[in-house]
């Protein structure tokens, strides 16, 4: 008489037994040797580990029977679909990895990977033994290679620092005509910007931004320089302004963009010192943000500031 399967597969993570199937009476001894030692008096134990598992049962004066199984323990597929994007008009291959595995996916293939032409959501069956797990991808469709371009920026004349910025996927191949290769450049004068970005999947895009400038309503007047060597001449930083404000904050950082300066307060001004002690000679970097009265659009100014005593 069989008492257990030849093999039982676990999958990992799982809880698995070897089960007797088998009815006796109730006088009988049960007697099991595993890989985690001697078990006695049940008909089932826990698989935990691989390896053989044998079982002995006996009643007094009539039988004994003996039998063993295999445990293996199956490896979990883990999920690494990740959800991305399909550029139009071109394909794109989904690997749901899990080498040696088998798959099934909802377009009814049963390779690791496949070539899809369409966006959708997509899903694979990796079974490996006696694990079954499912994978899901959401692709999307984009235009051009998915690069974030906007059409036109527009800066006040007074903004010391212009910038023009992209959003891009690692991996992007950026190219300004100002030379720049990073995902933003410095817009120096009005007039048109053209940005060539290419990526592995997409190709090459190529695109345009508008740089406008004009004179901002109320216009801050932020020196670029100062000297605090208390002669009670230009010894403080501080912005002229021209209007009232909802919100305000400025920051100083030094080159190495530690704070020292930080105020909410319209009216502060900066003396040169960082708790209480002087700061060197140096170039440092200011950062205004504001919200003018009755307006709910936030400002923000960058410039550079030149410590002389």
């Amino acid at each position: 008489m069989n008492l257990l399967m030849d093999t039982l597969g676990v999958c990992q993570g799982d809880s698995g037994y070897v089960e007797i199937k088998h009815q006796f009476e109730n006088n009988v001894s049960i007697t099991w040797t595993t890989p985690e030692g001697i078990i006695t008096n049940t008909k089932k134990v826990r698989a935990n580990k691989e390896g053989k598992y044998f079982v002995k049962v006996s009643a007094p004066q009539f039988y004994s029977m003996m039998d063993s199984t295999v445990v293996r323990i199956d490896a979990r597929a883990k999920l690494l679909l990740r959800d991305t994007s399909l550029c139009k008009g071109k394909t794109l291959a989904l690997d749901a990895r899990n080498s040696g595995m088998h798959y099934f996916w909802n377009t009814f293939e049963t390779t690791q990977k496949i070539t899809i032409t369409n966006p959708g959501r997509y899903w694979v069956v990796i079974s490996n033994g006696s694990c079954i797990s499912i994978d899901t991808v959401y692709v999307k469709q984009i235009q051009g290679n998915g690069v974030q371009v906007p059409n036109e920026a527009i800066f006040c004349l007074n903004d010391e620092i212009k910038v023009i910025s992209i959003k891009i996927a690692p991996g992007t191949k950026v190219l300004w005509s100002t030379g720049a290769t990073s995902a933003s450049t410095y817009a120096f004068k009005e007039g048109n910007y053209w940005v060539r970005t290419e990526t592995k999947n997409c190709g090459v895009q190529l695109d345009t931004i508008k740089v406008k400038l004009k004179v901002c309503e109320c216009e801050m007047m932020v020196p670029n320089s100062f000297t605090p060597n208390e002669d009670n001449r230009n010894d403080f930083f501080f912005p002229v302004m021209q209007c009232e404000y909802s919100y305000y904050t400025i920051t100083i950082t030094d080159r190495w963009t530690n704070t020292v300066f930080s105020s909410n307060n319209i009216n502060a001004k900066w003396d040169g010192r960082f708790k209480g002690n002087l700061c060197p000679e140096d170039i440092y970097v200011y950062k205004i943000e504001s919200i003018e009265k009755g307006s709910e659009k936030r400002l923000v100014r960058n410039g550079h500031i030149s410590l002389f005593r």
